[in-house]
């Protein structure tokens, strides 16, 4: 029998993610840190373990879209990590907020990789999108 705890899931980080997160305010650190404390428990398979919302990013976009193409290109997902707080969802159980953080899923569905924590929307409402760089790990 052997005393090694198997890694269920896990998580990586971009590039530019690493570089930027030390400057994070201390409540943007502290979501991130517990979105993933309960993905390395129980990944993806239960979206009801998280708080916020978890949604592919190309979820609802026209096909059509370099939006769509993008997001779907590269797995992108996103989760609301309720900054400044939680909205619950008038039609759903999930809650929203203005803060989401980036993410890809990778093949196996076990792996993310970090990419960003960005307003939902930019100035002009329109869904944020993390620069192509970000993506690189």
């Amino acid at each position: 029998m052997s005393n090694k705890k198997e890694i269920k899931y896990k998580i990586s980080y971009g590039i530019e993610f690493l570089k930027e997160y030390p400057n994070y305010p201390r409540d943007q650190q502290n979501a991130i840190g517990l979105f993933l404390k309960v993905f390395k428990e129980y990944g993806l398979k239960d979206f009801s373990k998280f708080e916020g919302k978890v949604s592919p990013s190309w979820k609802n976009v026209d096909e059509s879209s370099p939006v769509y193409k993008f997001t779907k290109g590269n797995n992108l997902w996103h989760y609301h990590v309720g900054l400044p707080y939680y909205e619950q969802s008038n039609y759903y159980e999930y809650k929203t907020s203005d803060y989401i953080l980036h993410f890809m899923l990778l093949d196996n569905r076990k792996e993310i990789v970090v990419i960003d924590i960005t307003p939902h929307y930019d100035s002009y409402r329109n869904f944020w999108l993390p620069r192509p760089n970000y993506l690189i790990y």
